[in-house]
């Protein structure tokens, strides 16, 4: 027995639902969008997803990350994304260097652009100092 389920309203039924929405409020439905905040982190997200989310995902079933939470056992996350005191050079080092049984990653692998998009994106949420 299969189940069926209600499909999604087409784009014809979505601009009359926002035309509807927009005369309730008093505004223009053709408004210009908003512009759209461009992401200074997506090359870094992107390299972080091919190279480094196998093993520092979130969930124990990722070495890095469950070594990381073995070794600070609560005191800092195992998860790098979550991390406050990560600064870009640490992920440079570690990238270039590797550390424990990390490898390090080549040139070719990531390149120098790609390795300051990571730091970047992995030091995003440490204060400047």
């Amino acid at each position: 027995m299969s189940r069926r389920f209600p499909r999604p309203p087409g784009t014809a039924a979505v601009r009359a639902a926002a035309a509807a929405c927009a005369a309730l409020l008093g505004m223009s439905a053709t408004a210009a969008p908003a512009q759209e905040v461009p992401d200074v982190h997506s090359a870094g997200r992107v390299v972080y997803v091919k190279w480094c989310a196998p093993c520092h995902d979130p969930g124990v079933t990722h070495p890095g990350t469950h070594a990381l939470t073995v070794k600070y056992q609560g005191i800092k996350p195992g998860v790098l994304l979550e991390w406050k005191d990560l600064p870009s050079a640490t992920v440079r080092f570690w990238v270039r260097h590797g550390i424990s049984v990390m490898p390090q990653f080549r040139k070719t692998e990531i390149s120098d652009a790609e390795l300051d998009a990571l730091a970047a994106y992995l030091s995003r949420n440490t204060p400047p100092g």
